[in-house]
């Protein structure tokens, strides 16, 4: 059955919302999830997919933990509820990229290992201690805050994961400077190396070099630990497409992101996994009007009707995700049809082509990613028409769009 939570109606803004738009047509639909009056751009979140994800890839890397990566509020999906609907299903370690991202967690009784994956800054130390996670450190400059603020919070040993730099350019320690930063370890006692992780960055081809060497650089960093004295207890190197496509990355943890909301990286993972995408956005037909041929449609009059035409309007726009670009070749899925978006996307709303939907109606349910009956409009497929990446386009939906989670 459907369901809104509290913390949902808290996490989107307030109360549930309904998606009833009179006069609603015999598409008009009475989930339970949709019951107020509220604008009805709504993104669901479908909580059942999202656990057969988390187990079809656990059993893709069955010697490996999972750290769900649940940054950037989950990949637009909603932090909190996806956090506790995995840790719910086992999952202990939980991955995002800021403090912030992390307080959030912390503030909604979410008690697992969070993990900080993009870096912090040496002033932010005392607050990574306070709130008990565990960073990606990647400069020997940090370990003197962190070894200060573990002291001052009364810990006699704060865990710690070293993130190398294998190639990927990013943050990170170069193999040449690891001997470096363990002499300065040795005067930071409060500090561990619990962990040690680095960035693939061509996860996505199973057969390329650059994995390869970045995997013996890996190998290479944790014998040179070892030379020290080190052995760390969890080494972790695989994100979702080397999870699915590369077993000699799994380690003892990976890091799936996209794949656990159901959108394979690259289509190879698709076929090994079966994974069920997570979010579908929709919205509502909120006018129907008929023009003549040779009417201009929306700002700039970037399309001109060539028959007469019936255009539709919905409540969505680039403020909420919906990307500008969409113009060019971007479909929309209302009572079983595709029907072309026509005209500038504007801020607030879209302009569709309707005139060959039969029986079309105000108050339609329409989908602007994500599945109606047996077609789907893959955000894949969506972000490559406006020639980004499915992350972007799950990450930059709109706050102002409420996240309905669907159990």
């Amino acid at each position: 059955m459907n369901d809104v939570t509290r913390q949902d109606r808290l996490e989107s803004g307030g109360d549930p919302i309904d998606l009833a738009l009179e006069p609603a047509g015999p598409n008009h639909t009475t989930n339970s999830a949709l019951t107020n009056g509220g604008r009805p751009t709504v993104v669901e979140i479908d909580l059942r997919a999202l656990r057969a994800n988390y187990h079809a890839l656990k059993a893709a890397a069955p010697r490996s933990d999972l750290m769900a990566v649940v940054k950037a509020n989950a990949y637009g999906h909603g932090a909190v509820a996806v956090s506790r609907t995995l840790a719910a299903e086992g999952c202990r370690y939980f991955g995002v990229a800021t403090i912030d991202e992390a307080r959030e967690l912390r503030r909604a009784g979410i008690d697992a290992r969070i993990f900080l994956q993009a870096g912090f800054f040496a002033s932010q130390a005392r607050e990574v201690v306070d709130l008990d996670l565990t960073p990606f450190v990647y400069d020997a400059s940090l370990l003197a805050p962190l070894n200060r603020a573990a002291r001052e919070n009364g810990r006699r040993v704060f865990p710690i994961h070293l993130k190398i730099d294998t190639g990927a350019t990013r943050l990170g320690i170069l193999l040449r400077d690891l001997p470096s930063l363990l002499e300065t370890l040795r005067e930071c006692p409060a500090v561990q190396i619990e962990g040690v992780c680095t960035l693939l960055a061509n996860a996505g081809d199973p057969t390329s070099a650059v994995t390869d060497s970045q995997l013996s650089v890996f190998r290479d960093a944790l014998a040179t630990l070892r030379q020290h004295g080190i052995t760390p207890r969890i080494s972790h190197v695989a994100n979702s497409a080397a999870l699915v496509l590369r077993g000699d990355s799994h380690f003892d943890l990976a890091r799936p992101g996209l794949a656990l909301y159901g959108l394979p990286p690259v289509s190879a993972v698709r076929e090994k996994v079966d994974l069920k995408p997570v979010m579908t956005f929709r919205t509502r037909l909120m006018q129907l009007k008929r023009v003549p041929s040779g009417a201009g449609v929306g700002y700039g009059h970037t399309f001109t009707t060539q028959r007469e035409s019936l255009i539709g309007v919905l409540p969505v726009g680039y403020a909420d995700g919906y990307k500008r670009g969409l113009q060019h070749g971007g479909e929309v899925l209302i009572r079983g049809h595709r029907a072309p978006v026509v005209g500038a996307v504007s801020m607030d709303l879209t302009t569709i082509d309707v005139t060959d939907v039969p029986m079309v109606a105000m108050g339609d349910d329409v989908i602007l990613w994500g599945g109606s009956g047996g077609d789907v409009i893959s955000v894949n497929d969506v972000a490559r028409l406006v020639q980004t990446i499915s992350y972007e386009m799950l990450c930059t939906v709109g706050m102002r769009v409420p996240r309905v989670c669907l159990s």
